[in-house]
């Protein structure tokens, strides 16, 4: 050894000794030439390693932990037990209330090892995040409207309240595109329509209610899915001065879901529902004949009037329809009540 490396390895031990504790993982290694940083180093096997990560998340030490599936990462990348260390990862993500990361570090366990056993326990904490974060973003929502004042809006209030519902939605499609077509999926599927309807996004509630029907069928999630289309399409709707489209919508979603769950209690407060649709459709034609009549267009007047009569029987509107056309009846014909066809809606 030269003279210089003597001096320099001297003035490094001196130093070391200097610096106490924090210098005792610095070993010199003849083989390398050089001092090697033993606390980089993983346990000596992958199992080890493993075991070793798992005891510091049950401990709490989760920065640490995290360290530690990043030396097994680096030195034993292709062993039996690299599932296990991506689980982990997910685990002190969980434990740290960092869910969405946690969600996607669960994800990486099926995405690279697709034959893990593990992989059933990833869709159930996939599952359980987007609980968290459903439970999460509806009690934002609730405080949030709590505190809300009719001049105000809502998003301006709190405009972050839709951030947790947005995440849950992301990670109920991990589990569906994880396991399509099977009972988790069905429900993530029906929780995902959910978050739409509490972030006040109804008619995508609505689509994702109808996959559910559409989709699954035979799940247990169907008649609760059923009932909360009818419900994203009535709060989808507007008034007789708009689009009538959703209030249409919201017509048939009832009427479907009256006739297969007739027992259900909610059905008659959901016909209540229909009814109040039909008069808003209803008055909207009976508007539009208005318009016409009030611009001597009186044959599209009549058009319209015969169609709010016919179509739209036991409401307002097709009582003043029937009545203008009893006291207007066509040229050349007799005065007579209008009596239009009976439609069953």
């Amino acid at each position: 050894m030269s003279f210089w490396r003597v001096l320099c390895f001297g003035i490094a031990m001196c130093l070391l000794r200097a610096a106490g504790p924090a210098s005792a993982q610095w070993t010199w290694t003849p083989e390398t030439g050089r001092f090697v940083n033993m606390g980089n180093l993983p346990k000596e096997t992958p199992e080890l390693q493993v075991e070793y990560t798992r005891s510091l998340v049950v401990g709490g030490q989760l920065s640490k932990a995290m360290n530690e599936t990043e030396k097994f990462t680096k030195f034993y990348p292709d062993t039996d037990y690299a599932d296990d260390n991506q689980f982990l990862r997910g685990e002190i993500k969980l434990a740290q209330a960092e869910y969405v990361k946690a969600a996607e570090e669960f994800q990486q366990v099926i995405s690279v090892y697709p034959e893990s056993p593990l992989y059933d326990e990833v869709i159930s904490n996939q599952y359980k995040i987007g609980d968290a974060l459903f439970e999460k973003g509806s009690k934002r929502f609730e405080r949030t409207s709590k505190g809300f004042r009719p001049w105000q809006s809502i998003t301006r209030f709190n405009p972050f309240r839709r951030r947790p519902l947005r995440k849950a939605i992301d990670v109920y499609t991990m589990v569906i595109d994880n396991q399509p077509f099977t009972p988790e999926a069905a429900e993530a599927q029906y929780k995902t329509g959910l978050c739409y309807f509490t972030r006040e996004e109804y008619l995508e509630a609505g689509f994702e209610f109808l996959r559910v029907l559409e989709d699954y069928a035979e799940s247990e999630s169907v008649r609760d899915a059923s009932f909360y289309l009818t419900r994203a399409y009535e709060e989808a709707a507007f008034g007789p001065d708009y689009d009538q489209a959703p209030s249409k919508l919201a017509i048939g979603s009832i009427g479907d879901f009256s006739r297969r769950y007739a027992a259900d209690p909610r059905v008659a407060e959901r016909q209540e529902v229909s009814q109040k649709m039909r008069e808003t459709i209803a008055e909207q034609r009976y508007r539009t004949a208005r318009f016409y009549e009030k611009r001597r267009r009186l044959d599209s007047a009549r058009i319209y009037y015969e169609i709010v009569a016919g179509e739209f029987e036991g409401t307002q509107a097709a009582e003043k329809a029937e009545k203008w056309l009893a006291e207007n009846p066509p040229e050349g014909k007799a005065h007579a009540a209008f009596v239009g066809p009976a439609v069953v809606r």
